[in-house]
Parts: C-alpha cells; sequence; structure tokens
C-alpha cells in the first residue's frame, strides 16, 4: 500500500538544532518534511513556516452539509405532516434553529475526523515513512528527542546527511 520510503532520519536532544536543521533543509529545497516531538513547540511551527492545513475547509463542508441536511428534512417534515395551529406557520424557522445547530456540529466533527484520516493515509501512500528494524524498535521521539525524517532521491542523501550532522543530529540514518 504505501511506497517504499527512500531518505534520511535523525535524531536531536536539542531544540534549537531540530529547528536549525529543519531551516537548512527547507532553504535547501526540501519542503516534505515530517517532525516528530514529545510535546507541541511554536518553534518547530516557525521553522517548517507555519503551514497551512487543508482539514478546516473539511470542517467548513460538513457544517454546510448538516446546515442543508437538517433544513430539508425538517422543512420536508413539516410539509408532509401538517399540524396545523391556529395561524401559525407550518414551516417555522425560528424552531428549527436546535436542530440545525446540533446536526451541523455533527456533521463538522465527522467530517473533520474523516479528513484527517484520509489526508494522514493519502501522505503516507505518497512518502512512506521509514520501515528499517531501528526504526521500529526506536521509540524516544515520544520522551525527550524530537525526530525529522527526511525523505529524498538516492543522489540527496549525502546532502541531507551533511546538512543533519551540521547541527549535531545524535543518530542520522539513511534508508534507501
Amino acid at each position: 500500500m504505501s511506497k517504499q520510503f527512500s531518505g534520511v532520519w535523525a535524531t536531536y536532544e536539542f531544540l534549537d538544532d531540530f529547528c536549525g536543521a529543519i531551516r537548512e533543509l527547507r532553504d535547501s529545497g526540501f519542503q516534505r518534511l515530517t517532525t516528530l516531538a514529545p510535546c507541541p513547540r511554536h518553534e518547530i511551527d516557525h521553522a517548517l513556516g507555519n503551514p497551512q492545513s487543508r482539514v478546516p475547509f473539511f470542517t467548513l463542508a460538513g457544517m454546510f452539509c448538516g446546515f442543508s441536511l437538517a433544513f430539508t428534512l425538517m422543512t420536508f417534515m413539516s410539509l408532509d405532516w401538517i399540524l396545523p395551529v391556529s395561524g401559525k406557520p407550518i414551516v417555522s424557522f425560528p424552531i428549527m434553529g436546535p436542530v440545525l445547530f446540533e446536526l451541523s456540529v455533527l456533521c463538522a466533527v465527522w467530517f473533520t475526523l474523516i479528513s484527517m484520516i484520509g489526508l494522514i493515509l493519502n501522505d503516507l501512500r505518497k512518502h512512506g515513512m521509514p520501515g528499517s528494524k531501528q526504526w521500529k524498535s526506536y521509540r524516544r521521539f515520544t520522551r525527550d528527542r524530537f525526530g525529522l525524517i527526511v525523505p529524498c532521491t538516492q543522489h540527496d542523501l549525502d546532502k541531507v546527511e551533511g546538512i543533519l550532522n551540521k547541527f549535531s543530529a545524535e543518530e542520522v540514518n539513511r534508508e534507501a
């Protein structure tokens, strides 16, 4: 399912070295970087150039779908089962408010969840992740180390490895 990974991955102890390596790689033309960190840090976002996600657009689309679905269902049900009460309108907009809101939120949540999973799977299919035994057994990214994965071609491996070592990487691993 996923593409065979070709590239370099490295570990860093210090955030400054990690962000410096990210900036240098981006300046050298490597835009598809994957970062792993034990905690969220805004410095990493700045080094990556504040990437924008497409997920909010899916959330907005889900909200509009939920709103439209709720409005359509309630309108057709009101017109199908007419219950005339004195001079009140058959399709009453104020009473639709809570249902419109709730179905909008429900659909927005589902669209967000599905889009996040879809975008992650699409990225894994396109770029892959390291598959070596050493990568699978390395567990320190969630504890105390920063990780940087750089997918690149065979002839860029030396260049990427040089940049990563320039910024004091603890470990640099090649996979081709």
